[in-house]
């Protein structure tokens, strides 16, 4: 029951992350179609928004309804995580496409002036008032934790190694009772930690990248936009190098706890923790990045920019579906989030395809690792 319980509310949580991205984004780019500011107040645009939430609420709620139901059939378990993400992106494009055909009918960009703000650099800008600014830095203190993590629970294990059976148990039934085994090796007993550093592996490179790199905005090309991406991309830095812990930490206790005799009456307890970290902490990665992005607009409200009157220059047409930025005369190679915070990249970059590459390679390796080293 309390496991029932638990992945329905994993789908409302997740459905509570989605509704919420919109918030997160850029403000003159709502669902990622670019708005001037004069008509963000627009019906289209507010009906759009809220249209978005209702559709993506209604969605959420039937998975929710449904993983009661499901989780205990292997066929039909994916469900309601495929119900909530399809019917997002649902709710994304047929709401976006309302604010598309106003923007197209009203003649929204008609005779409005454009302009593209200067490189913004806190050192040429030379006023006290933007001390106070974050910029991205490398979490080194959360990522080096979620290292130990991992190496502890490998190195408990390790210490138990004559004491693990052989065959090893590798995965467990809605009871937590083992119902699977695989051979006593490296490969499995350590497929937990491979796991997770994989996992912590791309979230570095991730955060390094944000931390390092040039991230250029594209969303919005003015002052305040640039200052404002620097923030967000500093507090998503943050918060990634916390979520990466807590995940870690989860990983380390399942790790402990899957293959040692002395610790599998914890099995249970280890999955628990395991979600309510995951979960939990993408909750608080989205109510802390709210929070900051509240606290920031506010500091932001005190400051006169020269080119506040101004907007940026509408670019839809350099957006794939109003996510993916392709723009083969574009030298960025980083660009901001459209729809959500963070970065993206320029896909018509090489950089792009080799981080993909990369990715995927990861993502494989981390699961391919352990049954090489069989």
């Amino acid at each position: 029951m309390i496991f029932t319980l638990l992945m329905a509310a994993t789908t409302l949580a997740i459905t509570w992350i989605m509704a919420q991205t919109p918030s997160l984004a850029s403000p003159g780019t709502p669902l990622g179609v670019r708005v001037p500011k004069a008509y963000l107040s627009d019906p289209a645009v507010t009906s759009a928004l809220a249209g978005f939430k209702v559709r993506t609420w209604t969605c959420g709620i039937a998975a929710t309804v449904l993983s009661l139901f499901a989780w205990k059939l292997p066929l039909l378990a994916a469900v309601p995580s495929l119900v909530v993400a399809l019917g997002g992106m649902w709710a994304y494009l047929s709401q976006r496409r309302r604010i598309i055909a106003a923007k197209k009918a009203g003649g929204w960009f008609d005779e409005v002036e454009t302009t593209i703000a200067a490189r913004v650099s806190h050192k040429s800008i030379g006023t006290p008032n933007f001390d106070g600014f974050p910029t991205p830095t490398f979490p080194w203190v959360t990522m080096l934790s979620s290292l130990l993590c991992i190496a502890a629970g490998v190195i408990i294990v390790a210490s138990h190694w004559s004491d693990i059976p052989a065959p090893v148990p590798v995965h467990w039934n809605s009871s937590m009772e083992a119902d699977n085994w695989s051979e006593k090796n490296i490969g499995s007993v350590f497929f937990t930690s491979f796991t997770a550093l994989g996992m912590l592996f791309l979230f570095a490179v991730i955060c390094s990248f944000i931390a390092h790199s040039e991230v250029s905005p594209r969303s919005e090309r003015s002052i305040k936009a640039r200052l404002r991406n620097e923030a967000n991309l500093a507090f998503t830095n943050t918060g990634m190098g916390v979520l990466t812990l807590l995940v870690c930490a989860g990983m380390t206790f399942l790790q402990v706890t899957g293959p040692v005799p002395q610790f599998q009456r914890f099995t249970g307890a280890a999955v628990i923790t395991m979600l309510v970290l995951t979960v939990g902490g993408s909750i608080g990665l989205v109510a802390f990045l709210l929070y900051k992005q509240s606290q920031l607009s506010e500091q932001l409200r005190g400051i006169r920019f020269p080119d506040e009157d101004n907007e940026s220059p509408d670019n839809d047409h350099l957006y794939k579906w109003g996510v993916m930025y392709y723009n083969p005369d574009d030298p960025a190679v980083l660009v901001d989030k459209r729809f959500g915070t963070g970065m993206s990249f320029n896909y018509a970059r090489w950089q792009a395809k080799v981080f993909l590459s990369l990715v995927a390679l990861i993502l494989v390796g981390s699961l391919a690792l352990p049954a090489i080293l069989d």
